[in-house]
């Protein structure tokens, strides 16, 4: 089997189309046709549906599509090992980010990495929902690294890197002096995420009152922002989802200690890459008060793909209760 056709493969199911595919790959349009007519005939099925809108991927040619991913990534390894072992890294690292973190940590190491090595290419894909995304980007070697809130997954190793306290964003006239109380907070109209990063507040709201129902359910921060500025309510968000408060708002801390964990997923096999090492060990010097733990030592690697348990950080304290105290 030719590594081209996985790669043809690869670039029309990202592309949609034959001539996309071809412009990417540097090849003519005929070289991509070949290659995808001999991969078919040597597994035997149709991977791609062609028409006149251009070609998308049959349900067996997605589930090839994966694999022809895992391939690559092994074949980008391999190319990283060699290379390791001479001195150097090079190559491309896929980093699969929520915002946040994209903001206040992947930036900062990237910027450091660019400096001890410039022949890493570091690409980033911003994901909206932590839940799926992150962790379906790892699954199909879309993605080596995740930045994402804590995951609980069997499969993914996960060390948290820091800890994000939700805030009341509220108008500067607000009643609400110093900090707020949930107690308080819940009788007012409050505005919340729609996605997976309110779930840790919602349930402190929940355990505070049973009946609670937010005024609004906004999947942008900005939009949330926009309400509090034009007094439709009050806005609980993480602290690190907070970039610009519009003018005549202000941040509240809040009584009661309601965080989500951030940090950085894997897969095992991933540990086996220089370039996720390599990663890894930055985010534990930048971090060190995280839970990534030592990967290599003076005298070769501490932590290897197969020391999944020893890798494992204690998963109890992965995902915070709604309320841990208050202040």
């Amino acid at each position: 089997m030719k590594l081209q056709g996985l790669r043809a493969l690869l670039a029309i199911v990202e592309h949609g189309s034959f001539s996309e595919a071809a412009l990417e790959l540097g090849v003519s349009q005929s070289t991509v046709s070949h290659a995808i007519a001999e991969l078919e005939e040597e597994l035997g099925v149709r991977l791609l549906e062609r028409g006149r809108f251009g070609a998308v991927p049959t349900p067996v040619g997605e589930r090839v599509a994966d694999h022809a991913r895992a391939v690559e990534a092994a074949v980008a390894a391999m190319f990283q090992e060699a290379a390791f072992h001479r001195e150097e890294l090079r190559g491309e690292l896929c980093v699969s980010a929520i915002r946040s973190l994209a903001v206040h940590v992947l930036a900062p190491v990237m910027s450091s990495l660019r400096e001890t090595h410039p022949d890493l290419r570091v690409t980033v894909s911003e994901v909206a929902n932590w839940a799926r995304e992150p962790m379906a980007h790892l699954r199909t070697a879309r993605a080596d690294v995740a930045l994402t809130m804590s995951s609980l997954a069997e499969d993914v190793l996960f060390w948290r890197l820091l800890r994000d306290p939700y805030v009341a964003v509220v108008r500067e006239d607000c009643t609400v002096r110093g900090r707020a109380s949930l107690r308080d907070l819940v009788r007012q109209p409050l505005i919340v995420s729609s996605g997976p990063c309110s779930w840790p507040i919602r349930g402190a709201l929940l355990s505070v009152d049973p009946t609670f129902q937010p005024a609004y359910e906004i999947a942008d921060d900005s939009t949330m922002l926009a309400l509090v500025a034009r007094g439709l309510g009050v806005a609980l968000m993480p602290e690190l989802t907070v970039d610009a408060l519009p003018p005549g708002t202000r941040i509240a801390p809040l009584v009661e200690h309601v965080e989500r964990g951030l940090g950085v997923a894997v897969l095992p096999r991933s540990l086996k890459v220089p370039a996720v090492r390599v990663f890894l060990e930055r985010l534990r010097e930048m971090f060190p008060e995280g839970e990534v733990p030592p990967l290599d030592g003076p005298k070769g690697p501490l932590l290897h793909a197969d020391d999944v348990d020893a890798a494992r950080p204690n998963q109890s304290a992965a995902w915070p209760g709604p309320i841990a105290s208050a202040d």
